[in-house]
């Protein structure tokens, strides 16, 4: 009876002001339908990629999971419909974040780009010793076609996650347009994904049918030209995107390193996953990866380490000694609220502890204990990329568990998709020329 009674003086209340002022009422109402349908065509787009995401995600995971859920189902098999069921409701919740933090597949591209970028450089460099790496570091680059899908939703609502749509400056109103963004953005996810694959394509065919070349130069030749050719396009594609995705947040905001910054920061975390990946490589295939191969990737790593410290640090000490007010705001910004205490779990996540524990030579042979110090920098680089985006809306820190549902979400969806895409593929390529040689290789230091 009581909550009948609230409901009946509520009413009554809506009806006294709509008497009281009939003309706002029926202004408020038109203002409030007016908004919701030009609502309608976004709402539609989110609507139709989330019901793509979704059956992308139940193709994959029926595909690579041993049993067939859906003829389970039909065999009235309860189990398989539950456990459909919570997978994809546990799916289904962290995209729902993800479309809400769009900034986390940004940083999936960057890791995807990079470990490219280090295909790239092996190709072009000749290296040997990558061959029995080749797969592991081809395996991040499969992810492109679902980080474009993934990324629809910032082409579509630009003016939701990038101030200058709204507030356009005299200086960059050419570059910083919605149509001209999105379209550069199409450029740069074309060059990348088209390395990527065209690297792929060449090495799955040389595991199909090794060509039979004597000389293991002439052989690879082909790999060699594209690694070096393919290098600076994607070198300038990945330093344009750093600033059209991720300096651009701070619409008055501009530094001429930020490009340097994210590359040395997404090499580190590159060669971190690729370590990660081939600590499990290791165990599942004995023989083909040793100590050594740990060893090359460590002090890659720790040079990469070195490298973006240097770039941050030059970045910041340049600012503060220009001292400009239209350079200074990023650091305001990320140096009040709560976020020095993230700019410090950065620095010692990311150079300080990683550093400290590469520097001595014999642990980077154990991959276990290089494995432990790789999960150390992505976990700093994940949490540079948050000091990077979010202090940029303004707002003080405050940690919500979407967050890192957003950015376990993509990355869950990456690996399944990467997973399913490596499916009948050899762990290790055993049509590259340089196979042996790379499986024999010993560290000169």
């Amino acid at each position: 009876m009581k909550g009948r009674i609230l409901k009946f003086a509520a009413a009554g209340a809506v009806a006294s002001l709509g008497l009281l002022d009939p003309v706002l009422a029926q202004d408020s109402t038109a203002t409030t339908v007016t908004s919701s349908l030009s609502g309608l065509p976004l709402f539609l787009a989110y609507f139709c990629l989330s019901l793509v995401v979704v059956s992308g995600y139940l193709y994959v995971y029926t595909h690579i999971t041993q049993h067939d859920e859906f003829e389970l189902i039909n065999a009235n098999v309860p189990g398989a419909a539950v456990s459909l069921g919570l997978s994809l409701i546990g799916f289904a919740l962290p995209v729902a974040s993800a479309v809400a933090h769009a900034a986390n597949i940004i940083d999936c591209f960057i890791w995807s780009v990079i470990a490219l970028i280090v295909q790239l450089i092996g190709h072009a460099a000749n290296t040997r010793w990558f061959a029995p790496l080749r797969r592991v570091i081809e395996a991040p680059t499969l992810v492109f076609p679902v980080l474009i899908l993934l990324g629809l939703p910032i082409a579509i609502d630009v003016d939701w996650l990038y101030p200058w749509v709204d507030h356009p400056r005299h200086v960059t109103r050419n570059w910083l347009e919605p149509t001209a963004f999105a379209l550069r953005g199409a450029l740069y996810l074309a060059v990348f994904t088209f390395a990527a694959e065209l690297l792929r394509r060449w090495s799955r065919r040389r595991d199909a049918a090794p060509a039979p070349i004597p000389d293991d130069e002439e052989a690879v030749r082909r790999e060699r030209m594209a690694g070096a050719v393919l290098l600076p396009p994607v070198g300038l594609a990945i330093t344009f995107a750093s600033f059209d995705w991720l300096m651009s947040l701070d619409r008055t905001w501009y530094s001429t390193m930020f490009g340097v910054y994210v590359f040395a920061g997404g090499f580190s975390a590159a060669l971190a996953l690729i370590v990660v990946l081939a600590r499990r490589h290791y165990d599942h295939v004995p023989g083909a990866l040793t100590g050594n191969h740990f060893h090359a990737l460590g002090r890659l790593l720790l040079a990469f380490v070195i490298f973006w410290t240097y770039t941050a640090y030059f970045q910041g000490f340049l600012i503060q000694i220009a001292d400009k007010p239209v350079e200074i705001t990023f650091y305001v910004a990320r140096t009040q609220g709560g976020w020095t205490g993230v700019l410090w779990a950065v620095l010692a996540l990311h150079f300080a502890l990683p550093f400290l524990l590469l520097l001595p030579r014999r642990p980077k042979f154990r991959p276990r204990y290089l494995a432990g110090v790789a999960l150390l920098v992505l976990a700093g680089h994940v949490l540079d990329f948050y000091w990077i985006v979010v202090p940029a809306s303004g707002e003080p820190l405050a940690p919500w568990w979407a967050d890192l549902a957003a950015l376990v979400g993509i990355a869950g969806t990456c690996v399944a998709f990467a997973a399913w895409r490596m499916r009948g593929v050899p762990v290790v390529p055993t049509g590259d020329p340089f196979l042996a040689t790379g499986i024999r290789y010993a560290s000169p230091t």
